[in-house]
Parts: C-alpha cells; structure tokens; sequence
C-alpha cells in the first residue's frame, strides 16, 4: 500500500516540483522583480487552504482511518457525510467575510506595490482569497482517499492538475499575460484536479450508504479533533507561511523574491519526504487501530531515519551547488549570503526530523501536547522574525526559525518522547 500510494505520491510530488521551479523564469521575465516578488507571496497564500479547513479536513481523515482499519463501512460513510456537510458550511462563512474585508484592505501595500497597482492587486488578491475558499470543501476528497488506503486515486489527479498549471503559466507568461491572469493561473488551475478527485469519489456506492442519516456524535468527534488539528495548522502558517509577507511589507518585493527562489529550492526537501509521509499517517492510524504495535514502532525508527539521512544529502547539495542549480533554473545571477544559504539547509534537516515525528503523532492523535508546544513556537517565532527582519534583515528568518523551534519543540519532545510513544500505544482507536 505504501508502495503503490508512494509511487503516485512521488509522480504528484514531482509534476509539483516541476511547477514550483519550472515556471519562475518564466513569471520572473514577464513581470519582472518587483511584481514577481508580489505574485510569488500570493501563490505562497494558498497554502492557507490547508488550515482554514479548522483541522476538520485531518480530523475526518483520522477517523475514516480509524473505522477502514475495524472494517466498519457504514461508519466510513458517516463519517465522510458528516465532514463534507462541516466544510461546506465553514466555506460559505469564509466567503462571507472575505467579500467584506477585500475591499477595505490596501492590499497593495502589504504587497509592496505603488498606489497605481492598487486596483490589480485586489483582483489578483479576490482570486487567490476565492481560490482558497473553494479548496476548502474540495481538499477534503484527498483526505479520505488516503484514510481508505487510495491515496494513489488523489495523488493521480493533483499530478495532472500540477502539470497542466505549469504548461498555462507557462504559456500565458510567453504571451506576456498580466499579474492577475499569471496568479489566477497560478492557484486556480489545481482546483480542476480536486473537483474531478470529488466527483470520482462521490460515485463509489459504498461510501454513500449510511441508513442512520445525520450523526451528531460523529459531527462533535471531527470539530473536536479537527479544532486541534486547527490549531497546529494555524501555528504552522503564522511560523512558516509568514515569511514572505513579513518580507514584503518590511523590507519590499524584490527581497522577497529572492527569498522565495531559495524558500522553493530547499523545498524540495519536505516536498521529497512527504511522498512517505503523505501514505503513511493514515497507515499509522489503520495499524494502531488494529493493535498492529510492533510494526508501528519499527516504522517510527525507520521514517526518522529516513528522514535524517535524504535531509542531509540534500540540504549539503543544494548549499554547496546553489549558484550553479539557480544559474541554470532562473538564467540569471542570484547574489545570496552564505549565511541565508546554511540557515535553509540546517532548517531542513531539523524540520525533516520534526515532521517525521509529528506524522505519527498527528495519527495517535497525540494532540494536546503539540497544540501547547506549536502554539507557543509559533507566536515565539512570529515575533522574533518580525524584530529579526526589522533588525537584520532576510538573512536572519531562517536561524529564528532555527532557534526557536529546537528550544520550544525539538528538545521537549526529546524528553517526553518515549512517554508519549506509550500513551499512543495505549489508547483505544
């Protein structure tokens, strides 16, 4: 299963690391520093998607995992009503409040744009914000592919979609296409995949026979989990997906998008090891809901160091091999500190390892211990690369990140580690 699911994964890894890479030049040409810097940070907001699900998304997914791993079918088909019907209504209130916050904020300037592109950048901004509402509802099919074992039928679709936005960013930036058309290109085209991955899930009878019509207990259990699962999204975005507007609004677009080149090269690590990690969590949660503990302890040892090992060998090439690696993918000279550079590849190792970690916690669903500790990591970060930019400039973002997260996350869960492993191992799925 991880096989199958990994080698899907890796085909919707690539045909997404081929999009993040392949179609900055491109974009970078056609709209030159200033306004790439701008479109880069825009692409970057989509991520949002992910945490303003509430977490109900993940919550779902854990427990469809949970039930596919009993065999109870019926309570697989609850679930994914009762999940679909929450996210449907979070996406209407999302929309809600978007359409009446667009046009009182000078997204403009927040962008690091003059005045007269400030009818532009709230177009471009209403399509990202209406792109990320859509992906709500629409995200949560990838989810229960993978709490069923299919993560090979999502991961297909996100690779076409993947694909076929880069062959259309492409295309319109050769055609000299504006900043709105290259963003709604950007964000929007993926969108397609999730509505066909929807739709082919929607036609499988199985999942939509459910006798006992709406289950309120079963709505209560995805809010709960998913509320924390928020939680821990939400602080990732605030610790990771600030960046670039932080840099944008203190230090202005052409910074940021140098930073953002570098951001996307080293995210080949995560996008690398997430083939695993992707098919595994909900792996993790089937084989602690059949009290398959052996095998989950073992799988643990290996992912961390699996994790250890590709993180290494990657951050030492792309530190060492950076100027060569960008002169051939921007075509054009990129001056970056050595500093910036190593700050990247220590982080990668460091974040390969929490992740590797955080994949089986997420499916124990060891949840409190990781809402106090993201939580608390998160302002802490956020605060100090606000002072950090200010201070120091782009250079530091990425030892912030370092040193926070080694003294607020890392190094307590060294020390409650094992405790934690024996209260996964313990509870009732």
């Amino acid at each position: 299963m991880i096989v199958q699911t990994g080698s899907w994964s890796l085909a919707a890894k690539l045909a997404a690391a081929a999009n993040l890479f392949l179609s900055v030049p491109f974009v970078l040409h056609a709209l030159g520093p200033a306004q790439f810097g701008a479109w880069a940070t825009l692409v970057s907001l989509v991520v949002f998607a992910g945490f303003l699900d509430f977490g109900f998304g993940n919550g779902t997914m854990n427990l469809v995992a949970a039930a596919h791993g009993r065999g109870a079918t019926i309570e697989v088909a609850a679930v994914i009503r009762e999940g679909r019907r929450t996210l449907v209504m979070i996406a209407v209130a999302l929309a809600a409040a978007m359409v009446v916050a667009l046009p009182l904020i000078p997204w403009h300037r927040l962008l690091g744009l003059p005045v007269d592109a400030a009818g532009t950048c709230r177009a471009a901004v209403a399509v990202v914000l209406f792109t990320v509402v859509l992906a709500v509802p629409l995200n949560l099919a990838t989810r229960i592919q993978l709490g069923l074992g299919r993560g090979d039928r999502a991961f297909r679709w996100q690779a076409l979609g993947q694909l076929t936005t880069l062959a259309l960013v492409i295309g319109l930036a050769w055609a000299k296409a504006s900043f709105v058309v290259l963003t709604a290109a950007a964000v929007a085209t993926p969108l397609f995949a999730s509505v066909a991955n929807t739709l082919s899930l929607t036609r499988d009878r199985t999942l939509a026979y459910s006798p006992s019509g709406h289950r309120p207990d079963l709505a209560r259990r995805i809010r709960h989990e998913g509320l924390l699962f928020f939680v821990l999204q939400l602080s990732a975005a605030l610790a990771f997906s600030a960046d670039l507007p932080l840099i944008s609004t203190l230090c202005g677009p052409t910074d940021a998008g140098t930073y953002a080149i570098v951001q996307r090269l080293f995210s080949i690590v995560p996008l690398s090891l997430g083939l695993i990690w992707a098919p595994l969590w909900p792996i993790y949660r089937q084989a602690l809901a059949s009290g398959n503990h052996d095998w989950v302890i073992r799988t643990l040892r290996k992912s961390l160091l699996l994790a250890a090992i590709v993180s290494v060998c990657a951050a030492l090439v792309f530190g060492f091999g950076f100027d060569r690696i960008v002169s051939l993918w921007v075509h054009r000279p990129l001056i970056v500190g050595g500093t910036l550079l190593a700050g990247f590849a220590v982080w990668s190792v460091i974040d390969a390892i929490g992740t590797a970690l955080a994949t089986f916690f997420n499916a124990a669903s060891i949840m409190r211990y990781q809402v106090i500790v993201a939580s608390f990591f998160a302002l802490t970060c956020l605060a100090l690369k606000t002072w950090a930019i200010y201070r120091f400039g782009v250079t530091a973002v990425p030892w912030v990140t370092i040193a926070t997260y080694v003294v607020t996350s890392l190094l307590p869960t060294i020390i409650l580690g094992p405790r934690l492993v024996a209260i996964a191992l313990a509870k009732d799925y």
